[in-house]
């Protein structure tokens, strides 16, 4: 198969595609178009584009904390790096970045899928500063995944559905994805889940969302980087108190002293 596949590949350059390769093309576009229509349909998400449901079409706010990385952000984004799609879905170590496809699979894949993998649609940053470990750390994830995702103007990551099952392939529920702004909305900054869209959010505003239904994106339209502390990891009881914690207090910041607070002492 593989020899078949490098011969479209090679035969969509050169414009020499007989009618079998032009078959298994659309077998293989079918493939590729797999991970959409699996997700979409392990959801219980409705897709109507007109509909409103509040149990879907949101986000669910769990609290803030007060920022205390702006010393850190102009360092998080130059030393951010631009991902294009197959990075991202290769990059499934934790806390480590995953090997780029040839330059001929991404070819291939922009021939197949129509979806241009020179684009980016974010950049990551993997070197996490002690004062954004320590917040990861308060969150008490086990198996923790914790990036940065710095999204500069223009970039956008289309709606898809995450697919987080391999934390916990047996129970499912027990896993989060903990979204933290590190910098304030400003005009131009969106993410949508379902058929809502989040605007307005301040930095140290702390989400979540149904990962395993609802469908997401998020773009930078506007004129400066949209920066997120991300933290992926299965809940344990001790992040069920924090996020108690958090919930109770307008803002969370016992942690902002140095040396740094143990906030179940409080």
């Amino acid at each position: 198969m593989k020899k078949n596949k490098d011969r479209i590949i090679t035969s969509h350059i050169d414009g020499t595609m007989t009618p079998d390769e032009k078959k298994a093309t659309l077998v293989l576009q079918e493939q590729a178009n797999n991970n959409w229509d699996t997700t979409r349909r392990r959801s219980k998400y409705h897709f109507d584009p007109y509909m409103q449901d509040p149990l879907y079409d949101t986000v669910i706010q769990l609290g803030s904390i007060v920022p205390c990385w702006q010393d850190n952000l102009e360092q998080i984004i130059l030393e951010s790096k631009r991902v294009t799609w197959q990075q991202l879905a290769h990059w499934r170590t934790r806390n480590e970045p995953g090997k780029s496809k040839s330059k001929k699979d991404l070819a291939a894949e922009e021939h197949i899928t129509g979806r241009d993998e020179t684009l980016y649609p974010t950049n990551l940053s993997w070197k996490i500063p002690p004062i954004l470990q320590y917040v990861s750390d308060l969150f008490a994830v086990d198996d923790c995944m914790a990036r940065i995702h710095v999204q500069m103007p223009s970039q956008v990551f289309n709606m898809h559905i995450d697919q987080l099952y391999s934390w916990n392939i047996t129970n499912p529920d027990s896993i989060s994805r903990f979204q933290i702004a590190l910098t304030d909305w400003e005009p131009g900054h969106f993410c949508s889940y379902g058929n809502y869209l989040y605007t307005g959010w301040r930095a140290g505003d702390v989400t979540i969302f149904d990962w395993q239904n609802v469908p997401h994106s998020t773009a930078n339209a506007g004129r400066s980087p949209r920066v997120t502390l991300q933290i992926t990891g299965i809940e344990t009881e001790q992040t069920r108190e924090f996020l108690r914690k958090l919930k109770n207090s307008k803002p969370f910041v016992n942690w902002i002293s140095k040396p740094y607070v143990d906030w179940r002492s409080i």
